[in-house]
């Protein structure tokens, strides 16, 4: 009849599964039969060595090293914030304590200037030591002159062996006529210093009293000028002067150095 259509080939075979379907069961099939068991399922696996990248690794150690670098820094700024608090409670206490002064011993170089150096010259240090020196170039007794030594290292060796022989040639009148000798220093004036050089020139008065049996005393004037030098004062020699040359005049003729 022209109305029927005949049956197509595919519609005849649309009942019976396709080869894609039976792959697709046997897979899944493959897949239910391989399926891990609870134990294993539980278990991860983590690969014994996984490489680090060096860029992650440079930041690593770099992040180390800046730990390291805070705690230290925590550590110096805990020690600075104690040494602050130390510093503060000690003058807290110490503020109402009267400050003690501990000099030091001086330096090789200052005691070297010291012992080297040429020491100002004062008027007062320099009247002293003529008022000391001085007299004892004349004192002289019925025991002779045992204090002329003293000025041993005072003054010149010739000023020393001048006074020396004098008191030596008067020693016999001295013994006979149980005689006393004995110089006063009354004024130091024209005293003239020159700190480049460390030297004074001074003019003394005084008078020389001369006594005979300790009744009959005579005085005469006595005039000299007196060259001095500045001397370092140490254990060996503790005056500041030394005197250098000495003119002296005694008796009548003395007071006309003293001008108008």
């Amino acid at each position: 009849m022209p109305n029927q259509q005949e049956p197509s080939a595919g519609g005849c075979d649309s009942g019976r599964p396709d080869d894609s379907h039976r792959l697709q069961a046997a897979a899944i099939w493959r897949r239910w039969r391989t399926r891990p068991t609870a134990v294993e399922s539980a278990r991860p696996e983590v690969p014994g060595n996984v490489p680090l990248p060096a860029v992650a690794w440079r930041h690593y150690r770099h992040y180390s090293w800046v730990i390291y670098e805070q705690r230290l820094v925590l550590l110096v700024l805990g020690a600075l914030l104690a040494a602050g608090v130390l510093v503060w409670c000690m003058a807290l206490r110490l503020r109402d304590r009267e400050p003690v002064v501990v000099r030091s011993a001086p330096s090789l170089k200052e005691e070297a200037a010291a012992f080297y150096g040429t020491p100002p010259i004062s008027y007062n240090q320099l009247a002293f030591f003529l008022n000391a020196c001085l007299p004892l170039l004349y004192a002289i007794d019925g025991a002779g002159h045992p204090l002329l030594p003293l000025v041993q290292g005072l003054v010149a060796p010739e000023i020393y062996g001048a006074a020396e022989a004098r008191l030596d040639k008067a020693a016999k009148d001295v013994t006979t006529h149980a005689m006393t000798q004995s110089l006063a220093v009354s004024a130091i004036t024209g005293v003239v210093a020159d700190p480049a050089s460390g030297r004074a020139a001074a003019y003394v008065r005084g008078t020389l009293t001369v006594t005979a049996r300790s009744a009959e005393a005579r005085f005469f004037p006595w005039r000299a000028r007196v060259l001095v030098e500045a001397n370092p004062v140490s254990r060996l020699n503790p005056y500041p002067f030394y005197i250098v040359r000495s003119e002296e005049r005694i008796g009548p003729a003395a007071p006309a150095w003293d001008g108008p």
